[in-house]
This record gives C-alpha cells, structure tokens and sequence, in this order.
C-alpha cells in the first residue's frame, strides 16, 4: 500500500508540476517543464520523507482518523522552508533555476491533495474485510471495539463458541480471528471450524497475531502465554549484517552528532551549573543487554536525594538536552540509538516478580529512544514505592501501564530492522519539537 501511494503521489506531483508551469508561462514545453521538474525532484523526495515521519504513509493510522490538517500544515511548512533552503543554496553552486512562485504554488496544490486523498482513504472504503471473531478473551474485546469503529473491516459477530456461530455462512466470511485459547477450552472446536470455514477459503489467525497486525504492539493477554512470546521472539532468523549495520548506524550518528551538540552540551553544562546550582552530570546505573550493569550518562534534571524539578529541568526534559552525554553510551557501545529503553536495576528486577516475560526486554542493546517511547509515555518507576515492596498482595492493574510498556518493547523486538530502527529515530526528532496531539 505504501509504494503504491508512494507511485500515485509521485505521478501527481509530477501532474502538479506541469500545470502550475503551464499556467505561469501560458505554454508547457520541455525546455520550461524539464528543467523545473530537476528542480523540484530533490525537494519531492525531501517532501516524502517529512510525510512519512509524520504518517501520511501509515494507512493504519489513516484508517483509525488519526491525521488531521494540523499535521498536513505543519508538514507543509517544514517542506517548503527545507525546500526553499536547498534550491537556493543549491542554485550558487550549481547554477540551477530557482522557480519562487511555482515552488509555492506546486506545494500548496500538492499537500491540499496530500491531505484529501488521506481523508478520501480513511473515509471511502472500496472494500470491507468481513471478520468473525470467535472466543471470549479480553484481547478479543478490544479487537472487537476497534472493528467497530474502523471504516476498513466489516464486523459479522463475536461468538464465544464455533458452534454458536455455525448460522454464518462462510460464503461471507474473509477472516476469523480466533480466542488463542479457545481450542484448549471448547470441545471440538477445531473440528467445527475446520469443516464449517477452513475447507471454504476462510482464513483463520489468532486474536494475538491480529491485535500486533492492527496496534503494532503485542497484547497483555499475550504476555501470560510464555509459549507464544518466545516462538514469536525465537522465530527470527539468525541475524548476520543487521547487528553491523546497526552499530555502524550508532557510529556514524555520533559522529555527525557531535559537532553539533557539542557546543550545546557546553552550554547546557554551564546553565545547570549557574542557574541551578548542582553538578551538572548524574549517572544512573541500569541494566543493559543480557543484564549486564551499565551507567548511564545524563545531564541533571532533578536536585540531588529528591525527586523535585530544578529551575532548567523542564526544559532540558522538554526538548530532551539532558539526554546529549548518552552519546558517550553509545560511542562505548552500552546502548544503541534505538531499542527498549534501559531501566533501573531495582525496577528491572522488581517488575520480572510480577510481570511474565519481563527479561526478554534485555536480550537485546537498550536504546536512547525506542517504539515504546513513541507510542507510550513512560510508566512510572514502582520499584522506589516502599508500600508496593512490602504489600504480600499488589493488584494487578498497578502494572497496567509497565505492561503497555512491555507490550510496544517486545513488538520492537520481535520486529526490528533497518528501516523500523530509521522511522524510530526521525520521529523521535520530530517529538523533541512538534508534541503529538495523542500525548497533549
């Protein structure tokens, strides 16, 4: 879905580009249009990437209404200045044409389509998969919620048994989404689905692998079947070149990043020590891969032995500065730029009594970002509750947000790759200035 947008808003932009040239000069011909699309080709290729990092490419997100025209005029205006930028800069050294007015007109045109064709696919829906939900499951609840509410999938039922739902004819039926336990709990009910649904073409998954497909994040109920976790985390492939590719990824970010964050690690550095009062370093030690002891380098956001804000602290959070001496993690290779991020040793092994599968987070490098903090906002530390550790009984939902936590971790892990680990880290720059409007 993606490449095929990717196509149909090259072709427009191209269109786009043709028309506008036609109008300004009342005549198209190659020697006007051709060298204008050089031009433009760069600041195209620039416009994808922003409306991918803000996920005009994630026709999930799309689906459930999440974009709105506050996203489309923020990525326009971060196009067009980046844009601008590059061709005028770009027209000294190579004597390129720089096309003020058509530049403007083709990003105006060309985002207003942007921003239609999105609303068009979130509203429109050319075809409706038609899914049975079968079981009784908490997972299946929320499956069945979303389902409800989403224009892309066209909801039959949710029955807590096979043959309760052997009025539906399969002739009707794509999918079921299937209770994980149900086959454990309901007599011959793979006998039923088998003969009624699977011997017509229906296809059958698990509310477990559906719930991944549609929130990209592993459900809680999942959490409890050990099984099910370490097949998923245990099915990749051995890995040869991501693990290179992924430190030499770390390497050169450093690299780049270093001369210039240097001088506002300087800055910062001497502001802390001025302003607030307090060394200006802090250490943390935390558990790194394979639960090794790691110490983690950050600029001081909370006055010493308290857990109060000093006067910097909320800026230094807010556009994450405290987090620059993490370079020195990763130049030593304590961490990657991306992956779960790395907790404290009480939490760590308090939340392992009380959480099922809480050590996979540790099997691979933790990171300075990851797709829980994109996704979550970080739940609070309950290994520092005094109240908590001496309670013989905790109640459940005192970890509902740890668990969320988890849950978005070991998706990342089950899923990384080069590409996941590049979206991380462009939208994680954009998160450091532009504030979600699902975390305001």
């Amino acid at each position: 879905m993606r490449i095929l947008f990717f196509i149909l808003d090259l072709l427009a932009f191209i269109l786009i580009t043709f028309i506008v040239v036609t109008l300004r000069y009342g005549v198209c011909h190659t020697y006007l249009f051709l060298p204008t699309i050089k031009t433009l080709a760069p600041a195209f290729m620039l416009c994808s990437v922003i409306l991918w990092v803000f996920s005009f490419y994630d026709f999930s997100l799309i689906k459930m209404q999440r974009l709105d025209y506050r996203n489309t005029i923020i990525a326009f205006a971060i196009s067009l200045l980046g844009s601008a930028f590059g061709i005028y800069f770009g027209a000294s050294i190579f004597n390129m044409a720089t096309p003020k007015l058509i530049l403007i007109s083709v990003f105006i045109i060309y985002f207003s389509y942007i921003y239609f064709t999105r609303k068009a696919y979130a509203s429109l829906t050319f075809y409706r998969q038609k899914i049975l939900l079968l079981g009784k499951s908490d997972t299946l609840k929320l499956i069945e919620k979303t389902l409800r509410k989403s224009r892309a999938y066209k909801l039959l039922g949710r029955f807590e048994t096979p043959q309760e739902a052997q009025k539906i004819s399969p002739d009707n039926v794509d999918l079921i989404i299937m209770g994980s336990k149900m086959l454990q709990e309901t007599e011959n009910a793979w006998a039923v689905i088998s003969t009624k649904f699977l011997n017509k073409g229906v296809l059958l998954t698990t509310d477990y692998n559906f719930h991944e497909e549609l929130f990209k994040c592993s459900s809680k109920g999942s959490l409890k079947d050990n099984i099910w976790i370490l097949r998923g985390v245990a099915s990749r492939q051995q890995e040869h070149f991501y693990p290179v590719i992924k430190r030499a990824m770390d390497i050169i970010f450093c690299l780049i990043l270093t001369p210039v964050l240097l001088p506002l690690g300087i800055v910062t550095y001497f502001m802390i020590k001025w302003v607030d009062g307090v060394s200006p370093f802090f250490f943390q030690e935390r558990i790194g891969k394979n639960e090794q002891n790691i110490f983690i380098y950050k600029f001081r956001t909370m006055k010493p032995g308290t857990e109060e804000i000093t006067k910097t602290g909320n800026i230094l959070r807010r556009f994450r500065l405290d987090e620059i001496p993490q370079l020195i993690n990763i130049f030593k290779g304590d961490i990657s730029i991306v992956g779960p991020r790395p907790i404290w040793n009480d939490e760590y092994y308090f939340l392992n009594k009380y959480l099922p599968c809480h050590n996979i987070r540790s099997i691979i490098k933790p990171g300075l970002t990851g797709w829980a903090q994109l996704n979550f906002k970080a739940p609070p530390t309950y290994c520092v509750q005094e109240n908590l550790k001496n309670m013989e009984h905790i109640p459940d939902s005192t970890f509902d947000s740890a668990k969320t936590r988890l849950c978005y971790d070991i998706w990342y892990i089950k899923n990384r790759s080069f590409f996941l680990d590049v979206e991380i880290m462009f939208k994680t720059a954009k998160r450091a200035f532009i504030k979600d409007k699902k975390f305001d």
